[in-house]
């Protein structure tokens, strides 16, 4: 479910999510959205009375030091990089490529999420944490709340029995939560090179979590695999210390 908030981007309760068995997600316990920088006042005080037990930040250091997130009075904060250094990776700063570019470099950050440790590190202490809250609400985010958060929901989704079609729906909802980001720019009359790049910056795609899936499964065998060998979930977890989230 989208909920609007002043200066939070993309935030969404994936409560009411429901698998075909028709089991759903409790709502008010999985919060996923874009960074807590430039959160207004009421926002933080929104965030506080939905009681959030955990913040989890996906960001690399530099994000976080370029806007850091507002304090939610009585939230643990986890600092998990998904990458450490966004900028490494992409090799070129993203206001100097092109949309095509932006492109294959977000691909390749999909890839580098499915296939490296560091990313498979961050995921498992994210699952860490979930199990710890044990029925209270986190929110997690990285930016914008549609690539290393996109991942991490999607993960979530998967281990609790939520098939690939229902995880590609939840995924894509982000672009209906940054459409007023898009509106925006082109109400002031943005060049279309603009919007094509706006696009690759603050939209998500399917073929990219098609990607990530695909890389997960030729690397690991399946994502069940994935989720056993380095997140750490095994059939204990999965069936039985998730029970309060559905």
């Amino acid at each position: 479910m989208l909920l609007t908030f002043e200066g939070i981007d993309n935030f969404r309760d994936m409560g009411g999510l429901a698998r075909k068995d028709g089991a759903a997600l409790r709502p008010g316990l999985l919060l996923r959205c874009g960074h807590l920088g430039r959160a207004t006042d009421g926002d933080v005080s929104r965030l506080e009375e939905m009681g959030v037990y955990a913040v989890v930040d996906f960001r690399d250091v530099s994000e976080r030091e370029r806007e850091p997130d507002r304090t939610v009075a009585g939230a643990e904060n986890l600092h998990l990089p998904v990458v450490a250094d966004l900028g490494t990776l992409f090799g070129i700063p993203i206001e100097q490529v092109t949309a095509a570019q932006a492109h294959e470099e977000f691909q390749m950050l999909y890839r580098y999420m499915a296939e490296s440790e560091e990313s498979g590190s961050a995921y498992a202490a994210f699952f860490s944490c979930l199990l710890r809250a044990t029925g209270r609400p986190v929110l997690f985010h990285c930016t914008q709340g549609k690539d290393r958060t996109g991942v991490g929901a999607a993960l979530l989704m998967t281990a609790l029995g939520y098939d690939r079609a229902a995880v590609e729906a939840e995924y894509m909802q982000t672009n209906q939560a940054m459409e007023r980001r898009m509106a925006a720019l082109r109400a002031r009359k943005a060049t279309e090179a603009e919007l094509a790049m706006a696009r690759e910056v603050f939209l998500v795609f399917p073929e990219n979590i098609a990607l990530y899936f695909r890389c997960l499964e030729e690397k690991y065998g399946s994502t069940q695999a994935y989720l056993e060998k380095i997140i750490g979930l095994g059939p204990a977890e999965l069936r039985g210390r998730w029970s309060g989230i559905i």
